[in-house]
């Protein structure tokens, strides 16, 4: 059932969606991620930079001079201005949720960077404002735009690899900053379950609920280990074992203390598929090319796949035909709202499951 009425399971292609006119972004932080969009976006003309919202006049001037636009420090005299047909949110995620309630209740469809908001009830909320408003809402899980995603798909409900029995995924990296850095910052979000757990996380959701034909299955019970950050106590690093509510189980993996690499592994009853680069192709946030690795009767080949564009610059298009059809949310395999509230409860599910591991050796 699809709590808030999204499309129908119909699969995806793999060309760009086909757009009239660029959509007119505003942007709201001028981090990294942000620079990332803005570069991508303009370099296949799949958007313009016509805003830029900081707290500081300067970082927003700095950002427009390299990228366009107009520097802005107000949200709303910004979101208010004239030319702004979407906002795209890559400020830390405590911030999330603020912004995009207040673009969503003027109007103004959001693309948001993942996590959507720290927690499930936020998250719920967010949602709720995209469809009370009439709104369109994504939320930035980037990787499902690329065709290898697709394909993934079509091998497991194709039998390829029998029937599933098991998945495995992992996403981490060593992240030398300071306590006050977002990683590290309880008060910004901080560890790496809340920034990149959900990759794991929601990619066991989707190939687990294709057992079923559903976009996703929802996790029933989850086991967790892991360490703390010495200096802030945000999570470090942390493994889980989650079982899904059709029985299947996945053991997943986050850490910003470990350099893990990105990979996707699920074994079946007739052999196994594996994905190198399941959530950043080429090891690069703006990378197109990727592999899958097919395994049946003790053989392995490999299948190379192609995005025709990025993935920043996919998902700017998939925005911009949402605006046209006037839908609140994308079709399978991007994450549609119901999922985005699943993923955020499951994150938080998974927090709770290391604290109590930690209470229960204490």
């Amino acid at each position: 059932m699809n709590l808030f009425g999204g499309p129908p399971y119909t699969g995806s292609g793999t060309e760009p969606p086909v757009t009239s006119q660029p959509t007119r972004w505003a942007i709201a932080g001028t981090g990294r991620i942000s620079s990332l969009f803005a570069e991508c976006i303009t370099r296949t003309e799949s958007g313009i930079v016509a805003h830029v919202l900081s707290r500081s006049e300067q970082s927003a001037a700095r950002f427009c001079e390299d990228r366009g636009g107009t520097p802005w420090t107000s949200e709303r005299k910004m979101l208010s201005a004239d030319g702004v047909d979407a906002l795209y949110i890559g400020t830390p995620h405590s911030e999330h949720a603020e912004l995009a309630i207040t673009a969503l209740s003027l109007g103004v469809p959001v693309l948001c960077e993942k996590p959507l908001t720290c927690s499930g009830a936020g998250t719920l909320a967010v949602v709720m404002a995209a469809h009370q408003n009439g709104t369109a809402l994504i939320e930035g899980w980037m990787y499902r735009c690329h065709p290898q995603i697709a394909r993934l798909r079509e091998l497991i409900q194709s039998g390829a690899i029998g029937e599933l029995e098991s998945i495995e995924s992992h996403f981490g990296f060593r992240a030398d900053v300071d306590p006050e850095h977002r990683l590290r910052n309880p008060k910004l979000g901080g560890g790496p379950i809340l920034d990149i757990g959900g990759y794991p996380m929601s990619l066991a959701m989707l190939v687990a609920g294709l057992v079923d034909d559903r976009s996703h299955a929802r996790p029933r019970s989850m086991e967790a280990v892991g360490v703390f950050d010495p200096v802030t106590d945000v999570d470090a690093d942390s493994a889980a074992v989650v079982t899904f509510d059709n029985g299947l189980e996945a053991s997943i993996r986050c850490s910003i203390i470990e350099d893990l690499g990105t990979e996707f592994r699920c074994v079946g009853t007739e052999g196994e598929l594996r994905l190198e680069h399941p959530f950043l192709t080429e090891a690069r946030e703006d990378g197109r090319r990727a592999t899958i690795e097919i395994t049946q009767n003790g053989e392995t080949r490999v299948e190379s796949i192609e995005a025709p564009m990025d993935c920043f610059s996919l998902e700017a298009r998939v925005m911009t035909q949402l605006i046209e059809t006037r839908e609140l949310q994308p079709e399978p395999p991007l994450v549609g709202h119901e999922e985005s509230v699943v993923i955020a409860g499951a994150l938080e599910s998974w927090r709770s499951a290391l604290e109590q591991a930690r209470k229960d050796r204490t």
